[in-house]
């Protein structure tokens, strides 16, 4: 079963944990995260990827002619822009960037699959780039096939000698391996909806900080406050307010509250300018909670329970 993120501390330790080599791309295709699974099978520091443009970090392999890596995944990302829908590629020759190698590049063979995280009114945010490493598979079905045409006369007893070990162990991975892609699947899915409510609370905190004339955090608490008090998720809470905001004329879009029971935003900001100086814009979290980009926990409840 796919995980739920009840914090945005559960989502970035999921996102920097799971097994899924996992990527984030905004719209120019520039690297914004990638989890520690996807720096160990590319055989890279976070650091050297994040800010780079995915094809300069990730060039194509000018040792093959016939390397087409580049232009099939810049395809697929333009079809996830274009139609705001997964993209799911077959198997990919993507040769990447190894030092130790003599041509500088080592063979790789990838699954890959990417999906858009998309604001309320529908446009492309960011790109998750999930592909899986399937250089074995590929190793594996070449030295069958090698081993089949090494055989001079393939009867039924050399046949099932070479090549039906082989393939049995291939089934046997590949099954074992569809099972794990599919659960992968449902957990990269979690992790893109997590993706899109941190953006969608990002764009409710502006709206009550406009409304209100508050700071980020206690706009932040304006939404808890309302969350708690009509027991709906804060996610909920922050996609209504901006849909109402992109259809309603100028107002007032949240409920006044009794004096002392929310934030009252000039005064908290002057308190909070005094103890720790004018802080950020908080992030939005994976299920309703906001973070300050250090560290990384909510200035308050993460909402009602699911």
């Amino acid at each position: 079963m796919a995980p739920s993120f009840s914090t945005p501390a559960d989502f970035e330790a999921i996102f920097h944990t799971t097994v899924s080599p996992l990527l984030v791309l905004d719209t120019a295709l520039v690297i914004r995260d990638v989890n520690r699974s996807y720096a160990a099978v590319t055989f890279r520091e976070r650091e050297e990827l994040v800010g780079r443009h995915m094809f300069d970090a990730f060039p194509a392999n000018p040792h093959d002619p016939d390397a087409d890596g580049v232009r099939n995944l810049d395809a697929s990302f333009r079809r996830v822009l274009a139609r705001r829908t997964e993209d799911a590629m077959g198997v990919q020759k993507y040769d990447i960037p190894f030092p130790d190698s003599p041509t500088g590049f080592r063979e790789k063979y990838w699954l890959p699959l990417n999906s858009p995280v998309l604001a309320p009114d529908g446009e492309v945010t960011a790109l998750l780039h999930h592909v899986e490493d399937v250089t074995g598979f590929h190793e594996e079905l070449a030295r069958i096939e090698h081993a089949y045409r090494r055989t001079d006369t393939p009867t039924p007893r050399t046949h099932t000698a070479v090549a039906q070990r082989g393939y049995a162990r291939h089934l046997a991975q590949a099954a074992d391996e569809v099972r794990r892609l599919e659960e992968l699947r449902e957990e990269v899915e979690q992790l893109r909806q997590a993706l899109h409510s941190r953006a969608v609370i990002d764009q409710a905190i502006g709206i009550v900080q406009a409304e209100r004339r508050c700071n980020p955090e206690d706009a932040f608490q304006i939404l808890v406050t309302v969350s708690q008090r009509t027991n709906v998720k804060l996610r909920d809470i922050a996609t209504a307010l901006v849909r109402r905001a992109e259809d309603t004329p100028p107002g007032l879009l949240l409920p006044e509250f009794p004096s002392g029971t929310a934030p009252s935003g000039r005064r908290s900001v002057a308190r909070r300018e005094r103890r720790s100086g004018a802080g950020g814009r908080p992030e939005a979290g994976a299920d309703g909670g906001t973070r300050p980009r250090a560290p990384l926990a909510p200035p308050g409840p993460a909402g009602p329970a699911s």
